[in-house]
Order: structure tokens, then C-alpha cells, then sequence
């Protein structure tokens, strides 16, 4: 449907080399006037009203130098004419005077859809974020729009848009990573006759699927992949063949494509826990890479202009993480209130969030179970310290170890936070004993040697 220069009948085609040298000595309200009757006549020719929309912007004071509108200035496109006849109408009487007018591209789009004509339909979305940057849910529009219609480098570019104009859009973040994987998967020619032309014959398909289960190369492992590509391909409802694409992008280490068809598999089974559970494994691996990634990035230029961004980034992502966490463990409370494990788990949830209050009670319920009873006393004390509340600290503490006869981790552990919790309350003895009874079993505990033996010099 698109038309291109060659295409359009000789007398438009004069009045494109027209406009073109208007352009170049910017006579904006000429190159209207010569390129209004080719897009009227050739809806097609995108080239033309990308043109024309520029021209129209120039004229108009730019698209930051004034206030563009959000309704159609009085214009009422009649229902009843052809999608040409009313792209026609809106050129004429809105566009050409206001080009990025929402609710006017807003029909151009649907206008396009209908025709279906995806490019004319992103052109129409492209104009609304050109003239209205902080607009992130026509610019998310935009990037879906792209990846419905396999440009995932184009969404790619959108979505990081979306990031720089509100850096906590965890959406956008996500949706770049999709596409960057998409991209990705589209470059390699992966179900196409480049992919097929990678396989082998069926007894070859036998011996890499006995491989699957006896451990393979890495090698193999992406020649398993291509195969289970092209299965995938011919039938994408498959769970089995999702799963083993997941899991094989997981063990060559391609975690954002492991997490975007573990994702795919659990809307095909949603009630399967254990999926549900790998799906949050690998969405934490994915979060962890992101925190890496960025934070190196932020120590290696500190002074980076988009610095304050990537810590902005970094501290949504935890928070967000810690709010999917949180959900997940209160979900699994409220299934079942009377398990204590889950108790610990929620209160440990909240804990690493920061939320020391809301831990407390769950921790409390979580004492009586005897399996969980000292690491839910020793994260009170925890809580306790955290909140400065270093009495009650102190008393759990003591708790734990005197309910702790052998020295192992744990106790270690305990021992060493009571220490630090006494040394902040200013009772240095009581905080040196506790200190030496690590020295006494464990020399190289981690800084307990050096406390210990200055405090005899």
C-alpha cells in the first residue's frame, strides 16, 4: 500500500522535485501547498506527508513553540465518507494548521488500522510523540504497535524514550528488554528458511534429544535450540516445546529470552506452580543483571549526565521486586495462615524491603514453629536494631543463644549480632564476650581476630 516517488503520476511528481527545493530554501507554506494535492490523491506516500507534517511544524511555530491542541478546532470528519476522503478532510482543515493535534492523529490511526495499513498507522503515532514527548502512553501505543508488527528495533528505540521521560516505568524496561530479544531472534533468521536449512535429518533430531537428557555441549545445546525453534514455529501453543526452549535458553545462559517464553508458557498453564516458581527465579536473575549492569555503569562515570536516571532505575527495580516479593508471600500466607514457615518468609519479605514494622508481628508467629524458631528470633533482633529499638534487640539475642548449645553458623551468627548490638548500646565488655566466643571456636570469623586482639593493645 505504500507508494513510493516512482509511482506517483507524472504532474505529482513535479510537484514533489517542487517541494523538495522548497524545503531546502524553507518556504514552509509552499511546500504545503505543493504537497496537499499528492497525499490527498496518494494516501500511500508516506514520504510525502512525513513532509508535509515537518513543513506543517515549521509553519505552525514548531512543536515546541506552541500549544498544540487536543480537539479538532470545531472540524466534525463525517462518518460517512471513505478513509481517503477523510485523511483528505483532516489534512486540509486541521493538520495543516495544528499537525500534532491528538484526537485528530488519534483517527488517522484508527483510520489506517481499518485500512490496514500499519505504516500510515505509526506514522499517525510517531506525529503524536513528536509533538507531545512526555506523552509515555501513546509513545507505549506506539512501541506495541511496532512489536505487533515485528519491528522490534524500532519499539526498542520508543520504549528507552519511554525510560528516559519516567525513569520508574518498569513497563518500558521490560518491554525494551522483549524487543531487544525479538531483534535478536529475527537477526539469526530463527523460523525462517535459514533456520530449516540449519537442521538435520530425523535420526539427527533423535540423537539431540537424547543429548537433552544426558547433558550436551554448548555446541549442541544451540543446535537442540534451532531444532526446538522450528517446532515451536509450526505449532506456538505447544507447553512442552515452549518449556524446552525456556529451559534451554536458560542453560546457554540467555536469561531475558528464558524469562520472556517461561512467561509465554505460564499464560498457556497459568495454574502450574512450579512454573510459576521458575518464573520468578529467572525474573530475579533478570533484576539482578539490570542491578549489575547499571550499577557498574554508574561507578565506572559518576558523572555521567543520565546518572541520576540509572539510580533512579536501580532503586525502582528493587523496590519493585521487593513489592512483587511481598505479594508473592503474602499470597502464599493467606492460603495458609497457620503455616509458620510462610510466616517467616513474609517476615523476611518485609525485612528486605526495609519494613521492620511490618515484619515484626509475622516473625513473632513464625517463633512457635520449632524448625523456624531461631533464624525468625535472630532476624527479630534484626528488626529490632534496625528500628534503634536496641533493648529489645539485645533480649532476643540472648534468647537465640542461650537456646543454642553448639557452636555452628548460627550461633556464630547470633552471637556476632548481639556483639554489635551491645557495642552500640556502650556496654564494650558484654560485647567483647560475646565477640570471644567466636574467637574461641572460629579464629577467622570475619572481623572478630582483629576486634578481639585490639582491644588488649
Amino acid at each position: 500500500m505504500i507508494v513510493k516517488e516512482a509511482e506517483l503520476d507524472p504532474r505529482h511528481q513535479a510537484l514533489w522535485k517542487k517541494a523538495l527545493i522548497s524545503a531546502e530554501r524553507k518556504n514552509w507554506e509552499y511546500v504545503i501547498d505543493q504537497l496537499l494535492p499528492i497525499v490527498t490523491a496518494n494516501v500511500g506516500f508516506i514520504d510525502g506527508r512525513k513532509l508535509l507534517r515537518s513543513a506543517e511544524s515549521e509553519a505552525s511555530g514548531g512543536s515546541g513553540g506552541k500549544k498544540f491542541s487536543f480537539g479538532l478546532g470545531g472540524f466534525k470528519p463525517s462518518s460517512k465518507k471513505d478513509p481517503a476522503e477523510a485523511i483528505a478532510d483532516m489534512e486540509e482543515n486541521v493538520f495543516r494548521k495544528d499537525p500534532f493535534n491528538l484526537n485528530a492523529n488519534e483517527q488517522l490511526y484508527e483510520i489506517a488500522m481499518k485500512m490496514h495499513f500499519p505504516e500510515l498507522a505509526a506514522f499517525a503515532l510517531e506525529t503524536i510523540r513528536a509533538g507531545h514527548p512526555d506523552n509515555t502512553k501513546h509513545m507505549h501505543k506506539l512501541a506495541q504497535h511496532y512489536m505487533a508488527h515485528e519491528e522490534p528495533e524500532k519499539a526498542s528505540e520508543v520504549y528507552r524514550l519511554i525510560v528516559k521521560v519516567d525513569p520508574r516505568d518498569m513497563d518500558a524496561m521490560k518491554g525494551e528488554k522483549d524487543a531487544a530479544a525479538r531483534t535478536s531472534i529475527l537477526r539469526q533468521g530463527w523460523g525462517g528458511d535459514n533456520f530449516r536449512n540449519a537442521m538435520k535429518d530425523g535420526g539427527e533430531a533423535a540423537k539431540l534429544e537424547m543429548l537433552s537428557r544426558q547433558g550436551m555441549t554448548q555446541e549442541q545445546m544451540e543446535q537442540f535450540l534451532a531444532e526446538t525453534i522450528e517446532q515451536y514455529n509450526a505449532d506456538q501453543t505447544n507447553i512442552m516445546i515452549v518449556k524446552r526452549m525456556s529451559d534451554l535458553y536458560e542453560k546457554l545462559g540467555q536469561i531475558e529470552n528464558a524469562l520472556m517464553f517461561y512467561d509465554y508458557a505460564l499464560t498457556l498453564n497459568p495454574g502450574d506452580v512450579a512454573l510459576q516458581r521458575k518464573v520468578e527465579i529467572i525474573r530475579d536473575k533478570v533484576q539482578d543483571q539490570q542491578i549489575e549492569d547499571f550499577e557498574r555503569e554508574i561507578e565506572a562515570n559518576p558523572g555521567a549526565p543520565d546518572i541520576e536516571e540509572k539510580r533512579a532505575q536501580v532503586m525502582e527495580i528493587r523496590r519493585q521486586r521487593a513489592s512483587v516479593v511481598i505479594n508473592e508471600a503474602k499470597g502464599r500466607v493467606d492460603r495458609n495462615p497457620t503455616d509458620k514457615t510462610l510466616r517467616y518468609e513474609l517476615g523476611q519479605a518485609y525485612f528486605n524491603a526495609g519494613m521492620y514494622t511490618e515484619a515484626i508481628p509475622e516473625l513473632q508467629q513464625a517463633k512457635s514453629n520449632p524448625n523456624m524458631r531461631i533464624k525468625a528470633i535472630l532476624l527479630l533482633g534484626r528488626c529490632f536494631e534496625r528500628k534503634n529499638m536496641n533493648d529489645l534487640a539485645k533480649t532476643s539475642l540472648m534468647e537465640a543463644s542461650k537456646e543454642l548449645v553448639v557452636m555452628d553458623a548460627i550461633k556464630k551468627e547470633v552471637l556476632y549480632e548481639l556483639a554489635n548490638v551491645l557495642e552500640k548500646m556502650g556496654d564494650k565488655p558484654a560485647s567483647l564476650d560475646a565477640l570471644k566466643e567466636i574467637y574461641n571456636a572460629d579464629y577467622g570469623y570475619k572481623d572478630v581476630a582483629k576486634r578481639v586482639e585490639s582491644s588488649y593493645s
